[in-house]
């Protein structure tokens, strides 16, 4: 039985109960709750993805994780080599302790400012 997720859930890890492996869970832009595989696709892997029935998604960042927005056909082939794709979560092999979380977006670099260096 699935969980519910309220709808102002973001994406965040969580162990699958099944299998064991981070995944990442929230809703999608579309307002669905989904499960994705945290590994990132290549334009190769996404396509095997898609032949075998699984959405995938481009993920964008908000203010606190991201939202996945579902890849239709225009968008695969008008997409950017630097874009960020996952699919939906397929369970593998059980996996214990998978605890590694991707950072998939460069964290901003903080400039320390001194006191002599204050615009004011």
């Amino acid at each position: 039985m699935e969980r519910l997720i309220t709808m102002n859930e973001h994406f965040k890890p969580i162990n699958c109960q099944r299998c064991g492996t981070v995944v990442w869970e929230g809703i999608s832009w579309a307002g669905f709750a989904k499960k994705l595989d945290k590994k990132k696709l290549t334009i190769e892997e996404e396509i095997v993805k898609r032949l075998s029935g699984l959405m995938t998604y481009e993920i964008y960042r908000t203010s606190v994780s991201f939202e996945a927005v579902e890849r239709s056909l225009i968008r695969i082939e008008g997409s950017q080599r630097e874009k960020i794709v996952l699919a939906d979560h397929t369970c593998s092999n059980f996996t214990l302790f998978d605890t590694e979380v991707p950072e998939y977006f460069k964290k901003p670099v903080m400039v320390k400012q001194t006191f002599e260096e204050a615009p004011f």
